[in-house]
């Protein structure tokens, strides 16, 4: 899980994990992503995982770092 979303991130945006950012990277603050990356990011997790983000949830400020999205999708497969 961590993997995929580590490489899509990095394939994606074209940033490298260690080198341009880290796990607990605002990836909104640090110009990673704009609300169209965003989409594209979570369109890309609830497709690969078979989960649903609300639109609450997708507004909040949880979903921006990487360590908060893998949590975030581990939680919600684990409902599953």
């Amino acid at each position: 899980m961590e993997n995929q979303i580590r490489e899509f991130i990095e394939a994606t945006f074209l940033v490298q994990f260690g080198t341009d950012i880290d796990e607990h990277t605002d990836l909104f603050k640090a110009g990673v992503i704009d609300s169209f990356g965003y989409v594209q990011l979570i369109h890309f997790i609830e497709r690969e995982f078979s989960i649903k983000y609300t639109e609450e949830e997708m507004l909040t400020q949880i979903l921006t770092s990487f360590d908060s999205l893998v949590e975030s999708v581990r939680d919600k497969v684990a409902l599953a």
